[in-house]
């Protein structure tokens, strides 16, 4: 089987692909597994087992240039084989579905707290409110770290250098982000210099004293592995927070059954997780030539696996692939949090606060609806609305 190499360049950067990205990947899809982009070259893998097989069976290689390892470099997680299996067994323990459940109690009561005080008629700001204050606080206590009176810098680094795994990005962006990525290098430094005064029984300190001894993790590595855990933990569910309650509320009835019936609510973050994954694709680089789906990759080959077409695609999903349904039997079998030996580590702590948020607002305001706005969507690899108000109801 040959890909099919498309005619028109992609662009994700227009207002209308990042209104609605599964649209475009639809028309995608339907030409066949693997679409070659003649705007940039990179050969994206749209049907779920295409997607599956491009994560399990192509490294995590990137390609020749300029990238976040400048300021990160030698990062475990960006890398294969014992490289990345032994570094990410060091913190494994930490993040299985029953320990992170020491966590809910914690979740709840930042959830509550942006809650209280709140009545009928009252907006909430979920991004400002909830999205960043909830994996922001679990982020630093996990780590055991103190958080920053004002983290508003913070926060813009550490999502401008999550930034630089967009695909797409322009010079100017790249130059942007990096410059965001220096900064956050600078201040994970002393980071982990405070650390150092202040070892104790926590994550942060178990990964230092790896990275002293030296047998799993290198020391210079470790600067370059706490960069992930504060990438992934603090935007990753920022994201997917608004995200996911972006597509409950455009969906009344699924929202309202939900609120009539909270043993729906596991099953309900696992649809909306398939349904609008935040992760909209993952980049590999085939160091040898690899088949997948039929289809010969050559080595060097630039490859975007496009985990948002996967959660769509109709052979694997059915007919009803393109609908919200929190009832749906299979909805777990989703791939958002990857697949393969770089499935994401932190995916049982996020459903943990997706079903901590939506659980609250179900519960206390059920009447919820979204608040008059105009959506900004600026990200075509990390989807989510930059802010999302929604109008609180009894």
């Amino acid at each position: 089987m040959d890909p099919v190499r498309g005619v028109t360049p992609f662009r994700p950067d227009t207002a209308e692909y990042l209104l609605d990205p599964h649209g475009a990947l639809a028309v995608l899809r339907e030409q066949g597994p693997c679409w070659i982009d003649p705007g940039t070259g990179k050969w994206f893998l749209l049907s779920r087992p295409a997607v599956e097989a491009g994560l399990s069976q192509i490294v995590r290689g990137h390609p020749e240039g300029v990238d976040r390892h400048q300021h990160f470099p030698a990062n475990p997680f960006a890398a294969d084989g014992p490289g990345h299996t032994g570094p990410r067994r060091l913190i494994v323990p930490e993040f299985t579905n029953r320990s992170v459940q020491r966590w809910r109690d914690r979740s709840q009561r930042i959830v509550d707290a942006a809650l209280d005080g709140k009545g009928p008629g009252d907006q909430l700001s979920i991004v400002e409110e909830i999205g960043f204050r909830l994996p922001y606080a679990l982020t630093c206590e996990i780590l055991g770290v103190p958080e920053l009176d004002d983290p508003s810098d913070l926060r813009t680094w550490t999502w401008k250098s999550l930034e630089l795994i967009d695909a797409f990005l322009t010079p100017e962006q790249l130059r942007d982000d990096l410059e965001a990525s220096a900064a956050l290098a600078e201040h994970l430094r002393e980071v982990l210099v405070w650390k150092r005064d202040h070892m104790a029984d926590d994550l942060l300190s178990q990964i230092i004293a790896a990275g002293d001894a030296g047998d799993v993790l290198r020391p210079e590595q470790v600067i370059s592995y706490v960069h992930t855990l504060y990438l992934a933990g603090m935007h990753t569910t920022v994201n997917q927070i608004p995200l996911g309650l972006w597509a409950l509320l455009s969906h009344p009835d699924q929202w309202d059954r939900l609120c009539g019936d909270p043993s729906l609510l596991d099953g309900a973050v696992e649809e909306v997780l398939r349904f609008e994954p935040t992760a909209q694709y993952f980049r590999r680089t085939a160091e040898v030539d690899v088949v997948v789906e039929g289809i010969e990759i050559p080595a060097g080959t630039d490859v975007l696996c496009w985990i948002a077409s996967s959660a769509r695609d109709e052979s694997y999903w059915g007919d009803s692939a393109d609908e919200l349904d929190i009832t749906r039997p299979d909805a777990s079998k989703h791939i958002t949090f990857g697949f393969g030996p770089h499935v994401c580590i932190g995916s049982w702590l996020a459903r943990l606060e997706l079903q901590v948020v939506f659980g609250a607002l179900a519960r206390r305001f059920p009447g919820t609806v979204m608040a008059e706005q105009e959506l900004v969507w600026s990200s075509n690899v990390i989807r989510g609305p930059e802010e999302l108000v929604v109008e609180l109801h009894p």
